[in-house]
C-alpha cells in the first residue's frame, strides 16, 4: 500500500490519459426542449403527437449525417422520447386511455 489516498483505477491528474467528458453546449438546452415537446405533443395531441416524435428523430439524425452536434441530436431525442412517454404513461395509469 503506497498510502497516496487514492481509490484504485481513480485519475490523480497525472498522466494516464484519463480526461473528463466533454458535453456539447446543445445537449441541455435540446433535452429541455425536447421534454417540452414532447410533454405538449402527449398532453395536447394525444396519439397524433407520435407523428412529432418522428418529426423529431428523423429531423434528429439528418442533423447527424449533415455533421452537426451529436450530442444535441442525441438530448432532443431522448427528451422527446422521455416527454412524450411519460405523458402517456400518466394517462394510461390514470385511467384516461
Amino acid at each position: 500500500m503506497s498510502g497516496s489516498g487514492r481509490a484504485p483505477g481513480s485519475s490523480g491528474g497525472s498522466g494516464g490519459g484519463e480526461g473528463t467528458a466533454q458535453v456539447s453546449p446543445l445537449m441541455i438546452p435540446m433535452l429541455m426542449g425536447g421534454l417540452l415537446l414532447g410533454f405538449v405533443a402527449g398532453y395536447f395531441l394525444l396519439w397524433w403527437g407520435v407523428i412529432v416524435v418522428l418529426a423529431v428523430l428523423v429531423t434528429a439524425f439528418a442533423m447527424v449525417l449533415r455533421g452537426r452536434s451529436r450530442d444535441g441530436a442525441t438530448g432532443a431525442i431522448a427528451g422527446v422520447l422521455l416527454g412524450y412517454a411519460g405523458v402517456i404513461l400518466v394517462a394510461f395509469f390514470r385511467g384516461v386511455l
